[in-house]
């Protein structure tokens, strides 16, 4: 026990010192998604709440990873984790 702490530990202090310095409150997570039937469509759709998402405030997106799986109604889900900063 006393070493899975010890490890999960460690484990942050990585994983922060890694991070690129932010200064507190510029830049927000944000998370957009898209479903249709073709993964084309659905990333269309992703990218353009992101768009809004970033519209509504007021910044750019800095950086984003998009994901796409088949659901099991043969539609695509798509998500894009972004981090939308000022502009």
């Amino acid at each position: 026990m006393r070493y899975e702490v010890a490890l999960a530990a460690a484990v942050t202090a990585v994983t922060l010192s890694l991070a690129a310095p932010v200064q507190a409150g510029t830049c927000q997570p944000v998370n957009a998604k898209g479903v249709a039937n073709t993964m084309a469509t659905a990333t269309l759709y992703a990218q353009a709440d992101l768009k809004q998402t970033a519209k509504s405030l007021k910044g750019k997106v800095t950086q984003a990873t998009t994901n796409c799986v088949r659901g099991p109604s043969g539609d695509y889900k798509c998500k894009i984790s972004a981090v939308v900063c000022p502009k």
